[in-house]
């Protein structure tokens, strides 16, 4: 734990270690079978999202969703106390396998994001629903798209300056998204990457973790296609193969269609998550390669 961590004073005593950090808050495992969650600020819905969890945790899912214990704000920070669930990021466990068990650990992460879309929740409006006054809805699932993508460019006035052909690049994928049929309307997890998932030693999805603000009532493949582009987020990298081999998993399930879905839904994330540039600076860098390599991609 570095002495710059922001903890509250009364969990100090009890960190086990740290588990991870993301744009909205950083992760501790505490004694007793918790997890803390520090928040970098005032979380977005954080008067819903124990009901949530209990709403569709009826879906009984192969693997653990979360469960608050406490929410609060102590020392001038915000948390959340969770109960922790047994197993290790996807992340984390790559690291020390050899091929075959590499490949194991993908097959089942992959798999695992289908069950997010059978989850029961049911709201009127595609968009989001876990904020408590800045949540965006829409008739439509490309009106959300695109009003997120404008607000979040509102955000993050920095980004034409690091991305040279912004234009150029969000007509593109305006255009993209206004062409996009979703699959269905089911619950999106949103930030499905290998840090929200937990695996066991055996290579099985123990549980999925942190549906937040940027949960969502929308296409499913929304999350397929985040499964296959945050695993370059992750800590230490990926190997060009392990997002061939999760987007060739995807292909025989829902068609080769997912394959110009997961570009666009790159450019949607990479912008959706400019405005955390100081918050986590290595996704932000992820963003702007993003971008800088569609231009190129979807250049005449």
């Amino acid at each position: 734990m570095s002495m710059t961590d922001r903890i509250p004073e009364r969990f100090r005593v009890d960190v086990v270690r740290r588990l991870g950090q993301g744009g909205e808050a950083v992760v501790y495992e505490l004694t007793g079978g918790r997890a803390l969650r520090v928040f970098h600020r005032k979380p977005h819905g954080a008067s819903t999202i124990a009901a949530f969890y209990r709403d569709i945790s009826r879906g009984a899912p192969s693997f653990a969703l979360p469960r608050i214990l406490e929410q609060g704000e102590d020392d001038g920070m915000a948390y959340s106390l969770d109960a922790l669930i047994p197993g290790r990021p996807l992340h984390e466990l790559l690291a020390s396998l050899d091929d075959e068990g590499r490949e194991r650990a993908l097959a089942s992460y992959t798999d695992a994001a289908f069950e997010i879309a059978v989850l029961p929740l049911v709201r009127d409006d595609f968009g989001e629903f876990l904020r408590d006054d800045d949540s965006i809805t829409a008739a439509t699932w490309q009106q959300y798209l695109l009003a997120r993508m404008q607000r979040s460019l509102a955000e993050s006035p920095w980004l034409a300056a690091d991305v040279p052909s912004l234009a150029n690049l969000i007509e593109t994928l305006t255009r993209r998204i206004e062409g996009l049929i979703p699959a269905a309307k089911a619950l999106v997890h949103g930030d499905y990457y290998p840090g929200n998932v937990l695996l066991t030693d055996d290579f099985r999805v123990s549980g999925v973790i942190d549906f937040g603000p940027v949960t969502v009532i929308g296409d499913p493949g929304l999350d397929l296609a985040s499964a296959v582009i945050f695993l370059e987020v992750m800590p230490g990298g990926c190997r060009p193969s392990d997002t061939a081999f999760v987007r060739d998993r995807l292909i025989p399930r829902v068609g080769a269609g997912i394959v110009d879905a997961i570009a666009t839904y790159r450019g949607w994330y990479a912008i959706r998550f400019a405005p955390y540039r100081d918050d986590d600076p290595n996704l932000y860098a992820w963003c702007v390669k993003s971008l800088t390599d569609l231009s190129r991609e979807f250049a005449p």
